[in-house]
């Protein structure tokens, strides 16, 4: 089962599938809305503010987190260049729609470009979970090195993807068999193909070895309030996995089939509907500056 789940999951080609669309963006919106809710702020308080900056946003899907920020900085009189930037332009806004401080652009952002280097005071990354746990985070570090300025400073946001918590309320006696089966079935093909996200748990310590300083990590709770906002989230992306699965009349010797998942994934909708919970429990966040 857990094989068959995993064996077409490639990050470098999911966040380019033509199934990335507009559905995605709606999630990645309401994710974002989430992520704000628990964490409370945009820019971590301890980052510079001064007039003028310039921000990047890696892997910036439909550039939610830069609109944002340019309210803020337009309320503070914060003059900045917000530029944002995804494999995948597919989720972009029209540019005529962007405020005037905000500007994406497709680009691999695991690859080399030196048109960018030592632009940024500042670097954002969020979720990049999915993608590392393959790689490891050298590729990841090395590009954020490389954008910034020499005393330019790293955010990143990240929860650990292969720990998705199932909770029911308590005393309730809802049943939640088909969602926590889902979830050990992604953690177990996450484990069968080698992924590791237990960076995640210590992005102090990686970010330190890669030579920033005045690093500040922080863990921030769920709320309990946004719980089914979280559950949506997951559900959306849970269900864009059954095309990951053969058909059965492709594969009839298969664990599991696009099928067999579908209605799996059905009564994991039921149970949600009942009261239970999906979420992964913490975002922990880090900060770090750039050598001089």
């Amino acid at each position: 089962m857990a094989q068959s789940a995993s064996a077409t999951f490639d990050p470098s080609t999911y966040w380019t599938a033509p199934a990335r669309n507009f559905r995605t963006s709606a999630r990645l919106h309401m994710q974002h809305s989430l992520c704000q809710k628990t964490i409370g702020y945009l820019l971590d308080p301890t980052l510079p503010r001064g007039s003028p900056l310039r921000v990047a946003d890696l892997g910036c899907g439909n550039g939610a987190w830069l609109c944002d920020l340019h309210d803020e900085f337009a309320k503070a009189g914060v003059s900045a260049q917000l530029d944002g930037y995804d494999i995948n332009p597919v989720n972009f806004p029209a540019p005529a729609f962007l405020p005037s401080t905000v500007h994406l652009k497709q680009l691999d952002l695991l690859k080399p470009c030196e048109e960018l280097t030592g632009l940024y005071d500042i670097v954002h990354v969020r979720a990049f979970g999915s993608t590392l746990a393959k790689t490891g985070v050298a590729p990841l570090l090395s590009v954020v090195l490389a954008l910034l300025k020499p005393g330019g400073y790293l955010q990143w946001e990240e929860s650990k993807v292969d720990r998705f918590l199932i909770e029911s309320p308590p005393s309730a006696g809802i049943p939640s068999v088909a969602c926590n089966t889902i979830s050990r079935m992604l953690k177990a093909g996450s484990d069968g193909q080698g992924h590791d996200n237990s960076f995640i748990d210590k992005l102090d310590q990686v970010v330190t070895e890669y030579g920033f300083e005045d690093v500040h990590f922080k863990v921030f709770e769920k709320r309990k309030q946004d719980y089914k906002g979280w559950t949506e989230d997951f559900l959306m992306v849970w269900e864009e996995l059954a095309d990951m699965f053969p058909l059965k009349a492709q594969a009839p010797d298969s664990p599991v089939t696009r099928e067999s998942f579908t209605e799996l994934f059905q009564k994991a909708v039921a149970e949600t509907e009942q009261g239970v919970a999906i979420h992964l429990g913490t975002i922990n966040t880090v900060v770090g500056r750039k050598a001089m």
